[in-house]
């Protein structure tokens, strides 16, 4: 390990991480909000469901080895050789994904799964998402393992900033159209990814184990094979899962339906910006710890992180709910006034995603794949039975309830309440911790509460005026009434007012 990733700390590295996610979010958000304006709900609608279609399907190709290639790598440096054969799988994979996609999959099937859409643009749809969420997201992994945060965080939001470049121009130019979006998707993710990629430096003979500098592919294969074979059922069933949520919203709602859903899910993941930035850093450091066999850091970590980063999410919820149908008209105009409800409830989803994926992760990290597995396949037979009773038509041979995009995310942010707080009481018994939940409803119900009040409070004497500065000053005095709150509970963030007095004074030595 060089001196410079020695001197990057894992609160260093989340507060970059965190800084360069901020203005990351803001400026993907805008990317997203423009789309959606200007390629109108139909448009938006279909490309939403092509790129959620094959992030389904990259579960199928990928079997979870990116998953265990970032463990590996972060338990220890590892060899070139175990480098090269990994990203030999990679483009196998990518070889596997063309022929089932371009070739055994007739144009039927095609019309038939993704709604009457073109082959070329299905296999256009499926080249930008095989690039960004497989291809960067191993590359940027790899310079995560080393502790280069800093700089993956630089190169993704340079990137972001590209691509909102290249959004513009195509309008610009007259050719912002789904086809040339997926073109400089694949362009964009693919110079990001090997410049990350070059970031990674090797091990040398004297960071190897004993016979590691012998990796051969037997071995490395048997290595991926033990982490891997376990998710081999949870991938493909949770590419069906996946796959079946928006592809009965597209059949039973159609493209406006997705729209919806698609804009609703865009503003939750603004919920999503804590947990996005700690999780590469929160994955490597429980994996190096567990590891080392120091159980006392891996529950630190586990605990500061999921009660601090579940505050935070509850904190930008509570900010913008009351506010959902102004932020609607605001961004992305009257069109998408049908998906206010969704939209609510959407804001409400990632608070307790935030906790799952940090469950999911500790699990990963400690090497309790079957366990994740297991319980994974009860929750998604589950969630599937509950998507087709809330989105199918009351005239279907099985009557649903056709809810359409209010239905699926209802059972997003039911099914996922549910699903966290079983996953934290088996992960507390499997690791000996007490089971803690008092966090969640008194931290989500203060700061939503405080919203809906200033909210009322506000427009009861700023409501003539235009909206933006109702919106503005609310957003001030819930911002200085949140912090009070943090320091008057400051448990239900996984802290004291002694270590909250301590990062204040850090950060304002910090911007003098």
């Amino acid at each position: 390990m060089t001196g410079h990733n020695k001197k990057q700390s894992v609160k260093t590295r989340y507060l970059s991480s965190l800084t360069h996610n901020i203005l990351r979010s803001g400026i993907s958000f805008i990317t997203g909000l423009l789309l959606a304006r200007w390629l109108g709900v139909e448009d938006y609608g279909r490309m939403a469901f092509l790129i959620a279609s094959f992030i389904a399907f990259k579960q199928f190709i990928d079997l979870a080895s990116s998953q265990a290639f970032y463990t590996f790598l972060s338990k220890r440096k590892r060899s070139q050789r175990f480098i090269f054969y990994y990203w030999c799988w990679v483009g196998l994979q990518f070889i596997i994904a063309l022929v089932i996609v371009g070739c055994i999959l007739p144009d039927s099937v095609v019309n038939m799964v993704w709604e009457g859409e073109s082959h070329f643009l299905v296999m256009l749809a499926l080249v930008a998402v095989f690039m960004q969420h497989i291809v960067w997201a191993s590359a940027s992994r790899m310079a995560e393992a080393q502790r280069e945060t800093v700089r993956v965080q630089r190169l993704n939001t340079v990137f972001v900033i590209v691509h909102l470049t290249v959004v513009v121009t195509l309008l610009l130019i007259g050719r912002l159209a789904i086809p040339f979006l997926f073109v400089a998707m694949i362009i964009e993710w693919g110079v990001a990814a090997w410049v990350a990629f070059k970031m990674y430096e090797g091990a040398t003979e004297t960071d190897l184990v004993f016979g590691e500098a012998e990796d051969t592919v037997s071995t490395v294969w048997k290595e991926f094979w033990v982490y891997c074979w376990p998710f081999i059922p949870y991938a493909c069933f949770g590419f069906m899962h996946d796959l079946a949520d928006r592809w009965m919203l597209q059949h039973w709602g159609g493209a406006e339906e997705q729209a919806y859903f698609a804009v609703a899910r865009q503003f939750s993941l603004v919920v999503l910006l804590a947990v996005s930035s700690i999780l590469n850093i929160f994955w490597k450091e429980v994996a190096e710890a567990h590891q080392n066999g120091d159980s006392e850091k891996v529950k630190y970590f586990f605990l500061r992180a999921t009660k601090g980063i579940y505050f935070f999410s509850a904190f930008v919820v509570g900010g913008v709910l009351p506010w959902t149908k102004e932020i609607i008209l605001l961004s992305v105009g009257e069109a998408y006034v049908g998906a206010e409800t969704a939209m609510v409830l959407m804001f409400l989803y990632p608070v307790h995603q935030c906790l799952g994926q940090l469950s999911g992760s500790l699990l990963l990290a400690t090497g309790e794949t079957s366990l994740q597995v297991k319980m994974g396949l009860v929750f998604m037979s589950v969630s599937m039975v509950m998507a087709y009773f809330v989105l199918a038509p009351l005239n279907a041979v099985v009557p649903g309830l056709g809810l359409a995009s209010l239905g699926l995310s209802l059972k997003l942010v039911v099914l996922q309440i549910v699903q966290v707080n079983i996953w934290l009481l088996v992960i507390a018994k499997l690791f000996h911790w007490r089971y803690e939940w008092g966090y969640q409803i008194v931290g989500l119900g203060v700061l939503v509460g405080v919203g809906w009040m200033i909210k009322v409070i506000v427009l009861f004497f700023l409501g003539t005026l235009p909206v933006i500065i109702p919106i503005v000053t609310a957003s001030i005095l819930y911002l200085i009434i949140a912090v009070l709150v943090l320091f008057w509970i400051p448990w239900v963030a996984g802290s004291s007012r002694d270590e909250l007095r301590r990062e204040a004074l850090l950060i304002r030595r910090k911007f003098s």
